[in-house]
């Protein structure tokens, strides 16, 4: 049975325990000091820390952790809004984070992706008792516009209401450059606005599928040159440039030279989405999975998960 060490002072950490305890071995500590204590004299396949710790704080376990036990995946767990310390989330490369409460399925479903680094790939790991699925093969840049009109006419058609349906095509719009044109090294066409075509080999799929509540999109492709370090530096960009865009409607200052287009993809997708993950293969694959509950009322994402798969 694999271990976790959850780290939290707080009662908050028996309900955790409780959603843990059935399939794994649960270890507890109080302090970041402790927890390292019981790094060094136990076998740990996870840890759950608080980000507040007395007397410490789990960026230094989490430092410890990248120095001593790089191969010990880490969750952080918090109650705060996670942009108002993305800096220390950016500059220490942490790659997981969750908002307090947690919801369970999320919670057990990365614990699990994280410790076995198994079913991560494909809608299908992700979402339950799928009803519908389709799939959009891409390998030139002019297919991106209607396949992503494509997508939400057939959203429409399995009755959902898209809320913000303008903001979700610019999400989808701009993730499906991405993952033609950087991916695939055309940086400075994407700048410049060159149309490209893929070579023969190459393409990005995007599947989407629903259920009962909940419609799924995945954009992927296979050449896996996205990473945890680009995936942060986009969205400590996009948390930068909205702090320069709320300071400036109070002093007036003229912040035009200082805004760009980074990150404003993945800002409105963690702004949108119910739920998110990256599932990156490093120079073989990357997922880009997106999950939007037909609640208009249903609690948007406030969480980061990044798995990376090493194998």
């Amino acid at each position: 049975m694999n271990t976790i060490l959850l780290v939290d002072h707080t009662d908050y950490k028996y309900e955790l325990q409780k959603y843990l305890a059935f399939d794994y071995t649960v270890l507890m500590a109080d302090s970041a000091y402790d927890a390292i204590a019981t790094l060094n004299m136990q076998d740990v396949d996870l840890v759950i820390s608080q980000v507040e710790l007395p007397g410490d704080n789990a960026f230094d376990l989490y430092n410890y952790l990248q120095k001593h036990y790089t191969y010990i995946p880490a969750i952080m767990i918090t109650e705060k809004n996670m942009d108002t310390f993305f800096d220390k989330i950016f500059t220490q490369g942490i790659g997981n984070v969750l908002k307090i409460p947690v919801n369970q399925n999320e919670f057990t479903n990365l614990v699990t992706k994280l410790i076995t680094r198994k079913n991560i790939y494909g809608l299908e790991n992700y979402v339950t008792n799928i009803i519908n699925t389709h799939a959009i093969r891409i390998n030139a840049s002019h297919q991106i516009q209607p396949a992503v009109e494509k997508i939400l006419n057939i959203v429409e058609s399995w009755g959902f209401i898209i809320n913000n349906k303008s903001i979700l095509y610019l999400i989808l719009n701009e993730m499906i450059i991405n993952a033609v044109y950087h991916s695939h090294g055309y940086t400075r066409e994407k700048e410049m606005r060159i149309p490209v075509q893929l070579k023969e080999d190459q393409f990005v799929d995007i599947t989407f599928c629903h259920n009962a509540s909940t419609y799924a999109i995945a954009i992927t492709d296979y050449q896996g040159t996205l990473t945890k370090e680009k995936i942060l530096h986009s969205i400590h960009k996009a948390i930068e440039q909205e702090q320069l865009i709320l300071k400036a409607a109070q002093t007036g200052e003229d912040i035009s030279d200082k805004i760009s287009e980074t990150g404003r993809g993945i800002d409105l997708m963690r702004k949108l989405a119910s739920e998110f993950y990256f599932v990156i293969q490093p120079n073989k694959r990357t997922d880009i999975i997106l999950l939007f509950e037909s609640d208009p009322n249903a609690k948007k994402s406030s969480s980061l998960k990044i798995i990376e798969d090493f194998h």
